[in-house]
């Protein structure tokens, strides 16, 4: 399945990519994660392994597929997570809105799971893992801008 969530980032691109694009900085403006750790390689090199603890205990394992900081974008996959799913590839990528100086973010993911898990995945994935993401990097630039 294809989950796609696109959302406006009240900030300008150049301070939303220096917020986002090192792959262990996660846990900084996500509030779905506690604590993020390189377990191999660098903070934007491909085939880096990062280990996410999530507030609910569960720990997911991923790898840094691609980073450009031109096309302002990454993708990885998930190597273990609790969520029964196989086969999951995501990217987070951002585009300037030049009008008003604020930020597209659009998080996308293709994987497998089973009919049955679709819908909750669809929302778990979508709603809470991207919006969820998304509006904790919004809000975080805010706090940062302010405080």
């Amino acid at each position: 399945m294809q989950v796609y969530r696109s959302m406006i980032i009240d900030a300008e691109i150049d301070r939303v990519w220096e917020a986002v694009r090192a792959f262990d900085g996660v846990a900084r403006w996500n509030p779905g994660v506690l604590k993020a750790t390189l377990e191999t390689g660098s903070a934007t090199a491909s085939g880096t392994i990062r280990r996410l603890d999530i507030p609910d205990g569960s720990v997911f394992r991923e790898t840094l597929l691609a980073h450009s900081d031109l096309e302002r974008f990454y993708t990885y996959d998930i190597l273990d997570s609790p969520l029964p799913v196989s086969g999951y590839i995501s990217t987070h990528r951002f585009l300037p809105i030049t009008r008003t100086g604020q930020t597209l973010g659009i998080w996308e993911s293709r994987f497998d799971c089973a009919p049955q898990v679709a819908d909750a995945m669809e929302k778990t994935v979508g709603d809470a893992i991207y919006i969820g993401g998304m509006s904790g990097l919004n809000d975080f630039l805010q706090e940062s801008r302010h405080g």
